[in-house]
């Protein structure tokens, strides 16, 4: 009983310090990986969901898809905030 404790408590604790220390907030992520040829060539994307709003209020659904969406668009793009975005209805 006590190691199951013990393990909570520890998973409780990283998962504090990986959302304190993650939150990126006004900072932008590094595509530099992804503007090599061999890279661009391949155009491949984990299926990893860690989303994130972009400044055209779209939600990417990682960091590699972000990426190859700022080159595309030729580095008009920067992180709002991790997330999804919200969508604002019409009125």
């Amino acid at each position: 009983m006590e190691k199951m404790k013990t393990f909570f408590v520890a998973l409780m604790v990283i998962g504090y310090f990986s959302y304190i220390f993650g939150n990126i907030g006004d900072k932008d992520i590094s595509c530099s990986y992804y503007q090599k040829k061999t890279v661009q060539q391949k155009h491949i994307c984990s299926i990893r969901v860690s989303p994130i709003c972009a400044s055209n209020n779209v939600t990417y659904s990682n960091s590699c898809m972000y990426c190859f969406a700022k080159i595309a668009l030729e580095f008009t793009l920067s992180v709002r905030h991790l997330g999804k975005c919200q969508k604002f209805k019409k009125s």
